[in-house]
C-alpha cells in the first residue's frame, strides 16, 4: 500500500492531469523551499563566521575564561595555588595581568590620549602565538634592546602617535594627578602594534610588562585579573569546572561572554532576528505546498472516485497527498542544501565578495558551515512541509465519490 501511494503521488507531481508536462504549481512549491532552505543555511553559516571572528578576536585579548575578583578592583592570590591550577590535566597555561587607565603623552609628537593599559607577562601572554599573529608592524616584545621597558599599542591608538616606533611613551595613571609621588608615572618605548580585529581593542589598550603596571597600579601586591588558557582536547567549561574547587573565597572564573556581555546580547538577537525572518520565507513556501496538494486533490476528484470504487481505502487517499507534500519538501530540501553550501563556498572562498579597505583584518567575509545548523534548517523544513500536506491530504480523503464522478 505504501508502494502505491508513493507511486501515485509521484505520478500526480510529474504529470499535470489535462495537459503531458511537470505541473508548474510544483516548480514553484520547489523553488520556493529551495530558495527558502538555502537563504536560511547561507545567512547562518555568514553568522556563524562573523560570530566566530568575533570570538577569535576578542580571545587575542581576553582568554576562553578568566579569573576575576567578585567585588571588581584587584585580587590576591597565593603562587601554591596557581601552581595547583596550572599543573590541572584541562589547563594549559594562565596569564595574569594588571589592568587600568591611563594617559598616554609622546612628548616627541606632542599627543596626549587616553586609554586603558595592560600589564602582561610576556613570557606567558606571547607564549600561544596569537599575538603574533596580529602583529601589525614593529617587534612583539615589552622590552628595549638596552633593557628597559617597552610598550604595544592597539593599530587604531597607535595612529594617534603617528605610528612612531623607538618614540618614548610616559604614562599617568589617575593617581598621578593627585599625588607627588613620581613612582606611579610609568615610561616605555613604543615597540610595535597589534590589530585584534575588535575596534574597541584596538582603539583604546596599550600593553605593558607587568612589573611596569605593578608599579603604577598595584605595589601592594596582586593582580586585576588571571586568564585560563584550556588545555588541547579540552573545553573552556571542562577547564573552568576543573579549577573552580581551587579558587580562593571572592574570586570567580568568567567566560569571554560574561565578560562581554553587549556583544553576547547582540550576537544572539542579531542571529535570532535572522533566523526567524529567514524561516518566515521557508514558511510561506510550505504554504504554497499546501496549496499545491489542494490544487491536485481538486484536478483529480475524479480518480479519487474511482481509486475509492476500486475500494482504497480514505487511509491510502490521505498517504497519496501526503506522499506529495512530502516528496516536494524533499526536493525542495535537497537541493536547497546544495544552493545554501554553493553560496556559503562563493561568499567565503572565491573572493567573489570581498570587503572595504576599511575592513583590513579581514579580506573575505567569514563563513562557517556547522552541520548540526543545517541539520536544524533541513528538519524545520521537513517538519512544515509534511505538516503543510496533512490539511489537504486530509480533505482528499473525505471526498464524497459521488460527486466526484458527477463533477
Amino acid at each position: 500500500m505504501n508502494s502505491l501511494s508513493w507511486h501515485l503521488a509521484w505520478r500526480y507531481l510529474r504529470r499535470h492531469p489535462r495537459r503531458r508536462h511537470l505541473a508548474f504549481s510544483t516548480i514553484v512549491s520547489v523553488a520556493g523551499v529551495t530558495l527558502g532552505v538555502g537563504a536560511l543555511i547561507t545567512v547562518m553559516s555568514v553568522l556563524s563566521g562573523l560570530e566566530g571572528f568575533i570570538e577569535d578576536s576578542v580571545i587575542v585579548v581576553d582568554a576562553p575564561i578568566t579569573m576575576l575578583p567578585d567585588s571588581g578592583g584587584s585580587f590576591l592570590i597565593s603562587d601554591s595555588i596557581l601552581e595547583g591550577i596550572e599543573s590541572l590535566e584541562e589547563v594549559d597555561l594562565l596569564s595574569p595581568y594588571i589592568q587600568g587607565e591611563a594617559i598616554l603623552r609622546m612628548p616627541a609628537r606632542g599627543v596626549d590620549t587616553g586609554c586603558r593599559v595592560r600589564g602582561v607577562d610576556p613570557d606567558r601572554e606571547f607564549a600561544r602565538g596569537r599575538m603574533r599573529e596580529e602583529l601589525s608592524y614593529g617587534n612583539l616584545s615589552l622590552t628595549t634592546p638596552e633593557g628597559g621597558d617597552g610598550m604595544l599599542m592597539g593599530l587604531y591608538l597607535a595612529e594617534q602617535f603617528f605610528h612612531s616606533v623607538d618614540d618614548t611613551v610616559y604614562l599617568f595613571p589617575p593617581k598621578a594627578f593627585f599625588s607627588s609621588r613620581g613612582h606611579a608615572i610609568g615610561r616605555a618605548v613604543l615597540n610595535g602594534a597589534l590589530e585584534t580585529g575588535l575596534p574597541v581593542n584596538d582603539e583604546t589598550l596599550a600593553w605593558i610588562h607587568i612589573d611596569l603596571a605593578r608599579s603604577m597600579y598595584l605595589p601592594q601586591g596582586g593582580y586585576s585579573g588571571i586568564k585560563i588558557y584550556p588545555a588541547p582536547g579540552y573545553s573552556p567549561g571542562q577547564a573552568a569546572s576543573a579549577a573552580r574547587p581551587l579558587l580562593p573565597g571572592g574570586v570567580s572564573i568568567k567566560t569571554w561572554r560574561e565578560l562581554n556581555p553587549d556583544l553576547t546580547a547582540s550576537m544572539k538577537l542579531e542571529r535570532m532576528g535572522a533566523f526567524l525572518a529567514l524561516l518566515l520565507i521557508t514558511l510561506v513556501a510550505t504554504f504554497n505546498i499546501m496549496g499545491t496538494i489542494a490544487r491536485s486533490a481538486i484536478e483529480r476528484r475524479k480518480d479519487i472516485s474511482v481509486l475509492k470504487a476500486m475500494g482504497a481505502c480514505n487511509r491510502l487517499i490521505f498517504r497519496i497527498f501526503l506522499w506529495e507534500g512530502i516528496i516536494v519538501g524533499t526536493a525542495g530540501i535537497v537541493l536547497g542544501v546544495a544552493l545554501g553550501l554553493t553560496g556559503c563556498w562563493l561568499i567565503g572562498d572565491t573572493g567573489l565578495i570581498t570587503l572595504p579597505d576599511v575592513y583590513s583584518f579581514h579580506e573575505n567575509i567569514p563563513v562557517r558551515v556547522s552541520a548540526s545548523q543545517i541539520a536544524v534548517v533541513a528538519s524545520l523544513a521537513f517538519l512544515l512541509s509534511l505538516g503543510s500536506g496533512i490539511l489537504p491530504a486530509m480533505k482528499a480523503a473525505g471526498l464524497d465519490p459521488v460527486r466526484g464522478l458527477e463533477s
